[in-house]
């Protein structure tokens, strides 16, 4: 499993392009404010074919190096946590060479700093395939004929083992599922449903939260980063009629 943390203020819609190339158990996290949230139509049809979906952070107090601080309090939790094989800082902000220097030099963790997730992929091919072919598939075949030596026995058991680990997480799927179900609306019925009227930019915000959540609770929070907290009273309960794609959820 690879993470890739984006600094979307920095990079933009560049620095997700390749999520397309991203493996399903990959992750992607999205660190954005108000004042950088949107997307490209290159990179809208790029996501639509992607195997891994990302998961964003909306970064609502702002100020000098906000995001990149709370970018990195979240890798840090994450080293700790998950035991990925390799962390991508995606950024062109030098700045994070520090971050970089000290995971590898105190962590002994791979983090890398690229400035989109098409240059983390392309920078690693070469590691993968020496990886995947020579230690797990020729230890497999020569082991049953060297029972008598215990040690190497137990080496190709754990080699098996962290293969059959790293193959068997399909978590984007449920992801997909209530997607299909949440994109059926459009921004023109959610204005529809609200009084006093709203803008169709208000519109097409309150219907991103609910494409993105999959419970109503999941909603409200969504709401919550956007709007402030009269105004997310009103949508969520004007948005009630549109609650029933989450009656299989809940």
């Amino acid at each position: 499993m690879r993470i890739f943390l984006i600094d979307y203020e920095n990079v933009n819609s560049a620095g997700l392009h390749g999520i397309g190339q991203a493996a399903p158990d990959d992750r992607v996290i999205l660190f954005h404010s108000h004042a950088a949230n949107t997307i490209s139509f290159e990179l809208f049809d790029e996501l639509k074919n992607a195997a891994v979906l990302p998961e964003r952070v909306c970064i609502s107090k702002t100020g000098k190096n906000a995001l990149d601080f709370q970018l990195v309090t979240f890798l840090g939790y994450l080293i700790a946590k998950e035991h990925a094989e390799d962390y991508f800082i995606i950024s062109r902000d030098s700045g994070f060479e520090s971050t970089v220097t000290f995971c590898r030099d105190f962590l002994g963790t791979n983090v890398q700093l690229r400035s989109s997730i098409k240059a983390a992929i392309g920078s690693q091919p070469v590691k993968k395939a020496k990886a995947t072919t020579a230690p797990i598939v020729k230890p497999a075949v020569q082991k049953p004929a060297a029972k008598k030596n215990g040690k190497k026995a137990t080496v190709s058991l754990k080699k098996r083992a962290a293969v059959i680990q790293v193959q068997s997480a399909p978590i984007p799927a449920p992801v997909a599922t209530v997607h299909t179900e949440s994109t059926s609306f459009s921004a023109d019925y959610v204005r529809s449903l609200i009084r006093p009227p709203i803008t169709a930019e208000t519109a097409n915000e309150i219907l991103h939260c609910l494409q993105d959540s999959r419970s109503k609770t999941e909603f409200h929070n969504a709401l919550q980063q956007h709007f402030d907290k009269d105004n997310v009273k009103l949508y969520y309960h004007c948005m009630k009629p549109t609650f029933s794609s989450f009656a299989a959820e809940e």
